[in-house]
């Protein structure tokens, strides 16, 4: 989203799939063919380690909000992971770039761009009460496919033959995944209006400037997050906090790791080879939801997620 001091911006035009690596991330970054074939080999694999990692995190981070929702209302769930993670990020954001951390450039699309994210989580939280964590973050991957869709329309961009291919490849993956004879769990919705909210905020990333460094704007966005979830917080009732505060720890530090591994990997690896690992997080959300939950995905699950993944992994590999 933002200025020099991490990356280089390209001016090649880039598809929205090949955002896909700024999955809850908040970064909007470029790579270069030249760069790709100059980078050495085990710089690019540590960039594809870390992001690696970073797509394992998020589901851990998933599957504790999960866990509390058995005891705590969703708005409380999400206000604390706003604060958690506004914690542990603003004192870095400060240190690094002092005043910009709260008031940083372009705080017109920073503030609608933080919006959508709080949006996007929340109702994703909803979803996470009663369905399976792989199912829900199958059911959300339909944001990127949604973006491609109405990119050529909200942002000009060309519509070629492997976007069209990924995006009904896609819808067909999620469609699967919600069940085609109609017996599913309704909060599996949730999901999907998660992903559509995440999908407009890729669009209006891409159609704002870079204006803040990456820090700068996390920090804005976990504070105004934090803000604009307290009456929602406290409308839902704040009782029975207190036994959560350490996981409320862990869930901002899981934020804050998730965020900070990405970043990393971008400074070792190009967007375009570390795009298709963001998939990986849907293999992350059946680990953990097995290993906490129990919960193995069921057969039409599993093709479902195989052709979101592979409609993913087309149109990043025959991108131009």
């Amino acid at each position: 989203m933002y200025q020099r001091p991490l990356y280089q911006v390209s001016q090649k035009r880039q598809s929205v799939f090949e955002k896909l690596s700024n999955r809850r991330v908040g970064i909007n970054l470029t790579d270069k063919a030249e760069e790709e074939k100059q980078l050495p080999v085990d710089r690019v694999a540590l960039g594809l380690l870390l992001m690696a990692a970073a797509m394992f995190v998020i589901p851990m981070r998933d599957g504790i909000a999960k866990h509390m929702t058995e005891a705590l209302p969703v708005f409380t769930i999400a206000w604390g992971t706003y604060v958690a993670a506004a914690i542990v990020v603003v004192p870095i954001a400060m240190k690094l770039h002092g005043r910009e951390a709260l008031l940083p450039a372009g705080l017109g699309s920073q503030t609608a761009r933080t919006l959508l994210l709080v949006g996007s989580m929340t109702v994703f939280f909803f979803s996470i009460r009663t369905v399976p964590l792989a199912n829900a973050i199958s059911a959300y991957f339909v944001a990127p496919f949604v973006a491609a869709a109405l990119a050529p329309v909200v942002l000009s961009e060309r519509l070629t033959l492997p976007i069209i291919v990924a995006v009904v490849g896609g819808f067909i993956g999620v469609i699967i995944v919600l069940r085609p004879d109609g017996n599913f769990d309704i909060n599996i919705l949730w999901a999907v209006l998660a992903g559509i909210l995440f999908a407009l905020y890729m669009l209006a990333t891409r159609l704002a400037a870079r204006l803040a460094p990456p820090i700068a704007a996390l920090a804005y966005q976990a504070l105004l997050g934090a803000i604009v979830l307290t009456p929602f917080a406290l409308w839902a009732g704040l009782g029975g906090i207190t036994p959560y505060l350490g996981l409320f720890a862990v869930i901002g530090v899981l934020q804050s790791l998730s965020h900070g591994l990405s970043i990393a990997a971008f400074r070792f690896a190009p967007a375009g080879i570390l795009a298709p690992l963001v998939y990986l997080e849907i293999v992350a959300a059946v680990i953990v939801g097995f290993f906490a939950f129990g919960d193995w995905p069921e057969t039409h699950t599993w093709i479902g997620i195989a052709i979101i993944l592979s409609s993913g992994a087309f149109v990043v590999l025959n991108r131009e």
